[in-house]
Parts: C-alpha cells; sequence; structure tokens
C-alpha cells in the first residue's frame, strides 16, 4: 500500500474530519477543501456545498493512505483513487482485517485440536486463506500477523512433538506386541513393565491418539494376565504334551545322528530339532534339566564327530592339494626340458594316474588345479605329436619320392620294351614292369598307414 505524509491543498481554509476506528487501530480522515465565496475567496467547506473537492483515506501515526479524491470544480472535477478498491477499499479493508482476525482464532483452536485427522488439512487452509488476503499494513494486521505467525509456530513445533511422540509409542507398543506370544509369564510381566513406564514418560501424541495406544497396551497386558490363568489352569497337560514333545525330538535326533550321510545336511536338521524344542515348553524343571541333558549329549557327540569328520576330510583335501602341486611343477618342468624321450614319455604317463590316486582336493582347489595339470601337460604332448608327425610326414615325403623314382624306372623300361629286337629280352622287361609296378602299390600302402597316424 502507498502511505504518504498529509496531503496539502494550499487551502488554509481546508476542513479536516476523523474519527477513530478500532478495526485497524487508526483514523478515518475526510478531508474537504476549495470552497470560494462570492467574492471568489476561500472559505469554509461544508458538505451541502457544490464544486468543492473531497479527499478520504486513513491514517495511521501520521502517515495516511488514500482511498478517494474528488478533486475541485476548479481542479476539473476528476476522481482518482488510491486503491484497486476504489470506493469500496475501507469496506474490503475492515472485512480483511476481521477475517484475519477470524483466522487467528480458528488457528487457536485447531492448536487445542492437533492430534485430531484432519488438523493438518485444518492447518493448511488457514494459512491459504490467511495468504489470500491483501494487507493493509495497519496496525491490527501487525498484531495479528504476530498472533497468527506464533499460533502456526506453535502448531508445527507441536506437530512434529506430536508426530515423534507418536513414532517413539508406536515403537513401545511393537515391543509390547512381541511379548504377547511369551510363555516366560514372570519375564513378559517384568518387561510389560518397564514397558509401561517407558510410555508414560513419552510426552503426549494427541488425546486420542494416546487414548488408543494405552487402550492397545491394556489389552496386551489383560491378554497376558488370560493366558497366564489359562496356562497355570492347564499346566499339567501342557507339561505332558512339552515331555512328550521334548521325548519325541530326542529321538529325533539319536537317530539323526547315529549314521548321518550328509553331515551339512544333518546339521541343519539337528538346528531345526533345537527350534522344535525351544517351542515345546516347560515340562517342569527338573524333568527339563534331565531332558535336556539327554538332548544335548546327542547334540555335543553329533558335533564331535561331525568336526572329526571335517577336519580328516580336510586333511585329506590337503593332502591332495599337495600332491597334485607337485605333479603340476613336475610335469612343468619336463614340459620345459623339450626332452621327447621315452623315458620322459613314460614318466609323463605316470603323473595321470598319480593324479588319479592323489583324490579329491575340494570344491575350491579341484578344478583349478585340474586345469594347471592339464596346462602343464599339454605343451609337452603337443610338442611331442608335432614331432612324430613331422617323422611320419618325412617317411611320406621319401615313399612318394620312391614312387615318382619306380614309375621313371617303368616309363624306361616300358620304351626298351619297344626297341628291343628279340623276344625273350621284351619278356625280360615286362616281368621288370610288373615287379615295379607291385613295388609301387606297396609303397602306397605304407604311405596310407603313415598318413592314419598324422591326426
Amino acid at each position: 500500500m502507498n502511505w504518504q505524509n498529509r496531503p496539502d491543498f494550499n487551502d488554509p481554509c481546508a476542513k479536516t474530519k476523523t474519527r477513530a476506528h478500532n478495526t485497524f487501530g487508526g483514523k478515518t480522515v475526510e478531508i474537504l477543501y476549495g470552497a470560494k465565496d462570492a467574492d471568489g475567496n476561500p472559505t469554509e467547506p461544508k458538505d451541502t456545498m457544490e464544486g468543492i473537492g473531497r479527499w478520504t483515506g486513513i491514517e495511521v501515526n501520521g502517515k495516511y493512505l488514500m482511498f478517494t479524491w474528488q478533486h475541485s470544480a476548479e481542479e476539473g472535477g476528476a476522481v482518482e483513487y488510491g486503491t484497486e478498491y476504489k470506493e469500496d477499499a475501507l469496506n474490503v479493508m475492515e472485512d480483511g482485517i476481521l477475517k484475519k482476525q477470524a483466522l487467528c482464532r480458528e488457528a487457536e483452536a485447531v492448536l487445542k485440536e492437533i492430534d485430531s485427522e484432519d488438523a493438518e488439512a485444518k492447518i493448511a487452509a488457514i494459512k491459504e486463506a490467511w495468504n489470500a488476503l491483501p494487507n493493509w499494513e495497519t496496525p491490527k494486521e501487525e498484531e495479528y500477523a504476530k498472533r497468527f505467525e506464533l499460533v502456526s509456530g506453535r502448531y508445527d513445533s507441536r506437530a512434529e512433538t506430536v508426530k515423534a511422540n507418536r513414532t517413539l509409542k508406536e515403537a513401545v507398543l511393537a515391543k509390547a506386541e512381541a511379548i504377547k506370544e511369551v510363555t516366560n509369564f514372570n519375564e513378559a510381566r517384568k518387561q510389560l513393565k518397564a514397558l509401561r513406564g517407558e510410555l508414560s514418560d513419552i510426552g503426549s501424541a494427541g488425546a486420542s491418539t494416546d487414548d488408543d495406544l494405552w487402550g492397545r497396551f491394556n489389552a496386551i497386558e489383560n491378554d497376558l494376565r488370560r493366558r497366564q490363568r489359562e496356562y497355570f489352569d492347564n499346566l499339567d497337560a501342557n507339561r505332558a504334551a512339552a515331555r512328550a514333545k521334548k521325548e519325541e525330538v530326542i529321538e529325533s535326533a539319536k537317530k539323526l545322528a547315529d549314521n548321518p550321510s550328509n553331515w551339512k545336511a544333518a546339521g541343519e536338521q539337528l538346528n531345526n530339532l533345537f527350534n522344535d524344542w525351544k517351542a515345546a515348553g516347560s515340562a517342569g524343571r527338573e524333568t527339563d534339566d534331565e531332558l535336556w541333558q539327554l538332548f544335548n549329549n546327542v547334540r555335543q557327540d553329533f558335533f564331535a564327530r561331525r568336526q572329526a569328520f571335517f577336519d580328516e576330510r580336510n586333511a585329506q583335501w590337503a593332502k591332495s592339494i599337495e600332491t597334485k602341486t607337485a605333479l603340476i611343477e613336475e610335469a612343468a618342468a619336463i614340459t620345459a626340458e623339450k626332452n621327447y624321450s621315452k623315458e620322459k614319455t613314460e614318466r609323463m604317463k605316470a603323473l595321470d594316474r598319480e593324479w588319479k590316486t592323489a583324490g579329491y582336493s575340494g570344491k575350491n582347489d579341484n578344478d583349478r588345479l585340474w586345469d594347471e595339470f592339464c596346462k602343464a601337460k599339454e605343451e609337452f604332448w603337443s610338442a611331442k605329436k608335432a614331432i612324430a608327425d613331422k617323422r611320419f610326414q618325412d617317411q611320406i615325403d621319401a615313399r612318394l619320392a620312391k614312387v615318382e623314382e619306380l614309375n621313371k624306372q617303368i616309363e624306361d623300361l616300358e620304351y626298351r620294351m619297344t626297341i628291343v629286337p628279340k623276344p625273350a629280352m621284351k619278356k625280360d622287361l615286362e616281368t621288370s614292369v610288373y615287379l615295379k609296378k607291385g613295388e609301387i602299390e606297396s609303397v602306397q600302402k605304407e604311405i596310407e598307414d603313415l598318413k592314419t597316424k598324422i591326426s
């Protein structure tokens, strides 16, 4: 709003009317000016006079806010407005300030019922309505603004505290709910007593929430008392049932521990039987002690034998790992020598036989060691094979050369057959051709046999 100093109309006869206005904490102001007598001299203005100027607005601590300004006839008679509300400015201001007062009261009322389900929605609506109202910058608005800010701050702080208390109390109730199925009633009563103290020490979570939480807590205590009465009413029957169940668990444990086929699975089953034991309830102190001794003896004996089994197995695995590691190192050393003699070849074959007798090395190492062993051997056998293949190929090449030479000899003999004069000589040459062709067939068979040895 455009607050200014008192307007000056340069009229010594200007007349000012003021009236205290409690709604906004200031005064309403009306200034009449510009009245002239018959001679054209300034004179005191009256409401009934025509052509006079009229200024209306409000004043607070010497500052003025204009609402309307009807200029005098001498000034042209135009009308100016100091606010967007024009002639309704005073009514709009009064209505807005009264609404702010009402919103303060509404917020204070919500603060008193902060635990209600719609409190948050109500305070949000009140804040939205407050922010929608114009600010005339009057004393009453400043007063209501401080009052509203104080209430809002208290609400926000109180709401956070209530929310935190609600969370804490719900956590206590969750602990109490967990006690509902406890069969040690003395211990359960002690725990509930301690939780009641915790619940009492936590501040309010709102009246209705507090009532609900205490109602739930009391119901848990009542349920515990009811179950305790029922338990003792049926104590003998419950103890007999617990004894029968525990004896059944002991027998199952004995059968399981006698000859386990899988120690790990048997251990898990024995742990499940232990859970069944705990769930069986009390068979009476003396009986429980006696039965527990039997059950625990079975368990301890099982665990001792299981530990011995795993210790022995781990020792076997360690020995297997040690043996296989040595075999890998020896295979790598033989390969590095590049000696493919019969002695080294037989030793490499022996390593395979020794590997088989080394046994299993455990899940984490068995495959790894095998891969390392195969890698160490592969280079030896690959190189040995390459040498053998070359030797066979050389033999094949030699025999191919021999076939070629025999073919040349046959060609030469066949030519000579055409030029010899005597039939006997031709007959001898034919015999030689026949023999050499037979020799070629024999050599070619040797070649085919050698090829099969190269893969």
